[in-house]
This record gives C-alpha cells, sequence and structure tokens, in this order.
C-alpha cells in the first residue's frame, strides 16, 4: 500500500522506509511483531485462504500477539482493505497515486489512483 498518514509522518515515519515497507522481511526496521502484521496484511490482501489455514503462520503470530489482537488486526486490515476498493469503485478521494509494480523500477510510470 502507498499511502501516507500524515500523524505517522510527523511521528517520525521516515520517506525511506515508507518507500520501503514492502520490504519490511529484509530491511531490519521492524520487530518481529510489526513483521508478523505486515505479513498478515499482505497475505490477507493476496491470498487470504492460504493464510486461513497455514498453522504454522498463526503460531508466529500467537507467539507475538493475544487472540484479541489478532481479531483487532485482521479487522482493520479487511476495514482498510474493503474501503480502498469502496473508494475506487465510486472514484472518491483520487488525491493519492498507487503503484501498482511490484518492483516501482519496473514500471514507474504504472500507477493507480485511489
Amino acid at each position: 500500500m502507498d499511502t501516507r498518514s500524515a500523524s505517522a509522518m510527523q511521528q517520525g515515519l521516515e520517506e525511506d522506509l515508507y518507500h520501503r515497507v514492502s520490504e519490511y522481511e529484509s530491511i531490519g526496521a521492524f520487530s518481529p511483531a510489526e513483521k508478523v502484521a505486515a505479513e498478515m496484511a499482505e497475505r490477507f490482501v493476496f491470498d487470504h485462504v492460504a493464510l486461513k489455514d497455514d498453522e504454522i503462520f498463526w503460531e508466529r503470530a500467537k507467539a507475538n500477539f493475544t487472540d484479541q489482537q489478532i481479531l483487532e488486526l485482521v479487522t482493520l486490515i479487511g476495514f482498510c482493505l474493503g474501503m480502498g476498493r469502496v473508494l475506487t469503485v465510486l472514484n472518491i478521494a483520487n488525491d493519492c497515486p498507487l503503484n501498482l509494480t511490484v518492483d516501482p523500477d519496473e514500471d514507474p510510470t504504472y500507477y493507480a489512483h485511489g
């Protein structure tokens, strides 16, 4: 996801880290819990069916979060995904370009708004 939170930027989210969030597993900037949350979001968006049955992932999730926190994370992820799609379908709030390539260097001109 390539969107900015003004409050996150005010609280110290640096531009370089913002552009490298998709590299959460390898850049060393995130805690183990943050990595699990990022993986949860990524997998929920791209392959929620496989995520549902991945016992190894859920063991890692439960090692980092309570059941209540897992419920809240998945609910927030679903809400954000759903709202993004609603805004796109209704063509609302198209002031934030989203990079649709896996590798922005591959085609930096390929953007959609949403």
